[in-house]
């Protein structure tokens, strides 16, 4: 690896951090499209990119995840039990369907682009046109668990979430603020432990992969389709820019936020629009 990729990795994950900081998601949306560029400098295309896309994207949202968490712990806004209920049948489905992507050929770049696209637009009309419950958190309250519909949002988020690499809160955060009428900030912090366990659960699946398949190590310090070597600058970024994001968010109107997100998302939506015309 050059000084001058290991800069603009550093400078991704910084990105990455200061986006996820800043309006309060999950940064994929921004690691996922450089990774793909950065791939493609790499000559790893077809099939195997998405492989490594989702893998090592996920892998970051791994440490991010648990970081997060960690500060929800501390404020007192740690929900062990709700996430536990959604995020183990979450991370059966996210491991299955992962081990099903991993195992075969059937899930290439343009299918990963058109859900990639979906949810982009989905997220966008979610957090630009309807307005999230913002109601305080009572200081005993806690969310009325029905674990069929747990177990059902689990699996369906761990699906989501191994398909896109997009973390599923487009499909949490909805179903805890809209059908369980939770706060944003309850929702929030549910959602981050649910994605961090669905996020070991994928990462296991290709880190870890069955000795009969070959994986062609093009990346450095590649193990199964994890590049350490990779990741190392861009979490270090992540770590260093997330706190000033949150700094800026607490000094910037809702109005300016949701403006900033949507020029993120529509160019976003141009790039991967124009990757799937290209196909």
């Amino acid at each position: 690896m050059t000084i001058t990729l290991f800069v603009l990795l550093l400078l991704l994950g910084a990105a990455t951090g200061f986006y996820s900081g800043l309006l309060g998601t999950g940064g994929n949306i921004i690691l996922i499209p450089a990774l793909d560029l950065l791939f493609v400098y790499y000559g790893i295309s077809g099939t195997e990119s998405v492989k490594f896309i989702i893998a090592n994207s996920l892998f970051v949202t791994v440490f991010l995840g648990a970081a997060v968490s960690f500060q929800q712990h501390r404020m007192g806004n740690f929900h062990f039990k709700e996430i536990l209920s959604i995020g183990i049948p979450g991370m059966m489905s996210a491991y299955a369907m992962s081990e099903w992507i991993n195992s075969s050929n059937w899930f290439d770049k343009f299918y990963f682009d058109i859900i990639f696209l979906t949810l982009l637009i989905l997220l966008a009309v979610r957090l630009l046109f309807f307005k999230t419950n913002e109601r305080p958190i009572g200081k005993n309250e806690k969310i009325d668990i029905n674990y069929a519909s747990f177990m059902g949002v689990g699996l369906l988020t761990g699906c989501v979430t191994s398909l896109s690499g997009l973390g599923g809160g487009i499909v949490l955060i909805p179903f805890l603020t809209d059908i369980m009428k939770q706060p944003v900030r309850k929702a929030s912090s549910v959602s981050i432990g649910v994605i961090m366990l669905l996020a070991i659960s994928v990462t296991a699946s290709y880190l870890f992969v069955d000795g009969e398949q070959q994986v062609e190590a093009k990346l450095p310090m590649q193990i199964g389709y994890i590049s350490m070597l990779t990741i190392a600058p861009i979490l270090v970024g992540i770590f260093i820019a997330s706190s000033y994001g949150v700094k800026v968010a607490h000094k910037t109107s809702s109005l300016k936020l949701r403006i900033i997100f949507g020029i993120i998302v529509t160019l976003l939506c141009v790039k991967v629009a124009w990757n799937l015309l290209m196909h």
